[in-house]
């Protein structure tokens, strides 16, 4: 068979603005998240895109995109509506209709191409059906050998891409079965996966054989390559991304699937919708069960595969740079190497280079001492010395950031340890000495009972520090074997929360006799909870330390109103506000007289009452409380750069909800300076500062700016925290709000409820940050045409805010804003009425940030009116109301319902 080029136009990818569409994918992305769109409207962008900034007249669409085949009425204006509806408010724009000619796209354009033709050792070629599939055209060849290829192709009617594995004699058969095979065997026993490349069908029949795949993405060696997307990839990323490859190896291990051929071109990424890159698992050819007596349990038959093989599954040594030093030795393969292969990319992925072999050196691409030990271990030479399972070394490398800060404080403990432990040995040696002149110089007796005295409080104090230096080390070194899957009592799959339960569950009974000490632990304890957004721990672990502090030094000492200030900010953060407030109370009453000379105590008690205020949302009372904490920093904490951060963090956040979006912009901006992370602020409150900045441009109406610094403040948070984080969900709601105000309502639905059900799942359905998502997901429902779930969601979260905030809350007022509109497309227009009349413009305003409030209730309340048929008085209200928001540039899609009843009164003039 002689060798074929493709002669196929090149394919592009476009960028402009927010927006990013694939010609090779034949897809459309809107600010990251694909937007579904049928075929027609796709083929007309990409037709507007190839000619940016020319006119293209009707009939050079009708005759390309429809062949001059034309079936519906206006068929043209309605795939450019719905075009235009999926690129949104901001870039719809940017399509311009030339009257009765034609349309013309008028924005900036960046394009790249997206890919190229390989050679083709079959009779196949691009264009041609896909044997036997006569809807799918093969569009482009990913690879070649001797003896196969795999190509790309495309379903004719549905754009839907797929892979085909051919063998055009048979040379491969064997290898293709047994991929067959091992795709059953780990859908039968894992379910369908998103990581796992999904074999659909197969032709063992007649040439050219092939198996049938779904598309799962670019192979990971051209993907790291493309754009210089591993390159530019942070540490945190990087790992992120090696974690779904073991993770899924894992998986096929605990199916007893082995893969034996493990390498960056049998790894796929493809783009998340939500954002970031999935992994996927493929090319099962080379592999191999554990036991074969699996596919009888399973009802499979053994296609490719034979009881000789057994755990070997082929001949196929696999490729040279992954392949384990046992197997070119002759032994039989295990999971262990898949482990070596896993280790091998590990350090290629975190090294950012997929071409760069494991050689002598190696250890000078990785900074983290942790991660050099892991890649030693899991490419040692000795199997039996090796990382036993992909489990183990995913399980390594999550608890990677408590190992390494339990190795940091125990080796300062250790140091606090040994110091303690010398300055007894000279105490020790000192007694005798002491003992000694006491009774040879009688003269001197005064003096030798003040120094044998001095030397007993020494001896003393050292054993103490020791003995806490060393029970505080115990609970590190428990933290420390909780997290480490590779101590003894360690777990695999254990999260920095799970590994803290286990340590602090008996810090009660291991500190009995030392309560200062175990004072300190809990409160640390419930910082750390806090970090992790866990506030009923954190609010429990600071209760238990306030009343130590209490037992230690009385309820009126400054340390223990300090805890008991903690206490209360943890308590109000979970929602127990009642709770909250009675410790907060108590606290003030005792600390009134102690404050003018406690710059600290006062800090935190103006902090504490601010922080209590905004939880709320009342951001009215909480801002002179957090402006007077400011005002205190330089004396109550000069060298905690921490501390101010975090609070310049809070106050903008009540610039914004008040209305003071450009004091809240520049507050923001000035906290991404460098010099705060060189001054000691932690990356994770770094990050959160950015998804503020983000949120703050978003409420000052500035949304092309606010987009990529949320996307930005995602990745960071993403790094710090880990993708299912609270503080992640958190940055994500507030893109899904981005997206919603831009008009995007259809692509930000699903990630606004992936939002709720995340947070829901974090805090409970009790908790009013549950609540608030519900809410939103609610307001997402109602601008989607749902009135009946919008009211179903809303309801609970109204009657539970007003119970929980007052019936004065901003959030009250907003959630109860679309419950009303909600109600009257239900036709309750009187109970919509009687919400209308709760509401104040600035309780809206205040929760949420934008103009026009007053005129958004005196039109509810118009419309209500005219629903209960007293038409001219409705109309009366409702009239100025929409003229005054047309006046005011107010957003379309929330002028639009305003508008539709105004046009539909029965007394319109």
């Amino acid at each position: 068979m002689g060798d074929f080029k493709s002669e196929e136009a090149t394919l592009y990818r476009y960028r402009f603005g927010a927006a990013e569409f694939d010609e090779a994918r034949f897809e459309l992305k809107v600010g990251g998240l694909v937007v579904e769109l049928e075929r027609r409207p796709l083929e007309v962008l990409s037709l507007l895109l190839r000619h940016s900034g020319e006119v293209v007249t009707k009939e050079e669409l009708l005759d390309t995109v429809w062949q001059g085949r034309i079936t519906v009425e206006n068929v043209l204006a309605n795939a450019i509506a719905k075009l235009r509806k999926g690129l949104g408010e901001t870039l719809s724009g940017q399509i311009r209709t030339q009257a009765r000619i034609g349309y013309r796209f008028t924005g900036q354009v960046e394009r790249v191409a997206a890919g190229r033709a390989l050679v083709n050792r079959l009779d196949l070629a691009a264009g041609q059906p896909v044997p036997g599939r006569s809807h799918f055209t093969l569009k482009e060849q990913l690879s070649g050998t001797r003896g196969s290829e795999v190509w790309l192709a495309r379903h004719d009617k549905t754009g839907e891409l797929r892979v085909y594995k051919f063998s055009p004699d048979g040379a491969r058969l064997a290898s293709l079965k047994r991929e067959a095979t091992l795709a059953r065997v780990l859908r039968e026993s894992l379910g369908e996966r998103d990581d796992i490349a999904r074999v659909i069908d197969w032709n063992f029949e007649t040439p050219p054989f092939f198996l049938e795949c779904a598309y799962g993405g670019e192979n990971l060696l051209a993907w790291s390559q493309g754009e210089g997307r591993l390159a530019a990839m942070t540490q945190a990323e990087r790992l992120e991304l090696a974690l779904q490859a073991i993770d899924v190896v894992a998986a096929a291990h605990e199916a007893g699937v082995l893969h034996k051929d493990l390498k960056p071109a049998n790894f796929l990424v493809a783009p998340r919708r939500a954002g970031g890159w999935q992994v996927r698992i493929t090319d099962f050819g080379a592999g191999g069960l554990v036991e074969l007596g699996r596919l009888e349990d399973l009802g499979i038959t053994p296609m490719g595969m034979t009881i000789e093989e057994g755990g070997s599954g082929s001949s196929s040594l696999g490729t040279p740079l992954y392949i384990a030093p046992e197997i070119m030795a002759g032994q039989a393969p295990s999971a262990r190497c898949d482990v070596y292969a896993l280790g091998v990319m590990l350090y290629q992925i975190l090294a950012g280079d997929m071409k760069k072999p494991l050689a002598t050196g190696w250890e000078a691409d990785i900074a983290d001492p942790l991660l050099r030990e892991d890649i030693a271990e899991a490419t040692q030479g000795d199997p039996l010395r090796r990382i036993a399972s992909a489990g183990e070394l995913a399980g390594r490398l999550r608890a990677l950031a408590v190992r390494g800060d339990a190795r940091s404080r125990a080796q300062a403990l250790a140091a606090e340890a040994e110091a303690a432990r010398a300055e007894l040995e000279r105490v020790k040696t000192r007694r005798p000495w002491v003992a000694a002149t006491f009774a040879a110089l009688m003269i001197g007796f005064g003096a030798s009972v003040w120094l044998y005295a001095q030397a007993a409080g020494a001896r003393a104090t050292a054993e103490m520090q020791a003995a806490r230096a060393e029970a505080t080390g115990r609970f590190l070194r428990d933290l420390l074997v909780n997290a480490d899957p590779y101590r003894p009592g360690g777990a695999g799959d254990v999260t920095v929360r799970a590994a803290l339960d286990k340590a602090v569950a008996d810090i009660d009974g291991r500190f009995a006799n030392d309560p200062s000490t175990e004072a300190s632990i809990q409160q640390t304890a419930g910082e750390i909870y806090s970090s992790l957004a866990v506030y009923d721990a954190a609010a429990e672990r600071k209760g238990r330390a306030a009343d130590l502090f209490a037992g230690l030094y009385g309820a009126d000492d400054v340390r223990t109103l300090t805890a008991r200030y903690l206490q209360a900010e943890a308590l109000a953060n979970a929602s127990k506000l009642a709770e909250a407030g009675e410790v907060l109370d108590d606290a003030d009453a005792r600390a009134a007289p102690l404050i003018e000379g406690h710059p600290k105590l006062a800090f935190a008690a103006a902090q504490t009452r601010g922080r209590y205020y905004l939880v709320q949302a009342n951001m009215e009372a909480s801002a002179p409380f957090l402006e007077a904490a400011v005002g205190l920093l330089p004396v109550a904490m000069p060298g905690d750069a921490e501390a101010g951060y975090r609070l310049k963090m809070d106050l903008s956040q009540i610039y914004s909800r008040v209305g003071r979006h450009a004091d809240a912009v520049d507050l923001l901006a000035g906290l991404q300076d460098p010099s705060h992370a060189e001054a000691g602020v932690s990356a994770a409150t770094r990050a959160r500062a950015t998804m503020f900045l983000g949120a703050s441009l978003f409420y000052a109406g500035k949304y092309t700016e606010a987009e990529p610094v949320l996307q930005d403040a995602i990745r960071q948070l993403t790094d710090v925290f880990g993708a299912e984080s609270a503080q992640v969900v958190e940055a994500q709601g507030a893109l899904a709000n981005l997206y919603a105000t831009s008009g995007n309502w259809e692509p930000a639905m699903p990630l606004v409820a992936d939002v709720r059900e995340k947070m829901c799942a974090l805090h409970g359905e009790g908790h009013l940050t549950c609540l608030m998502t519900m809410g939103n997901e609610a307001v997402f429902q109602w601008f989607l045409g749902d009135a009946e779930g919008a009211i179903k969601n809303l309801v609970p979260v109204v009657e539970t805010f007003r119970a929980q905030l007052g019936p004065e809350s901003p959030a009250v007022h907003v959630m109860a804003y679309y419950l009303a509109m909600a109600k009257l497309d239900m036709g309750a227009p009187g109970e919509a009425m009687a919400l209308a009349g709760t509401l104040d413009a600035a309780r809206l305003a205040a929760g949420s940030p934008g103009d026009g409030w007053a005129e958004r209730v005196e039109g509810l309340k118009g419309m209500a009116m005219i629903r209960l048929g007293d038409c001219a008085a409705g109309r009366a209200m409702l009239a100025p109301a929409v003229a005054d928001m047309k006046a005011g540039d107010m957003q379309p899609w929330i002028l639009e319902d305003y508008e539709t009843a105004l046009d539909a009164a029965p007394c319109g003039g």
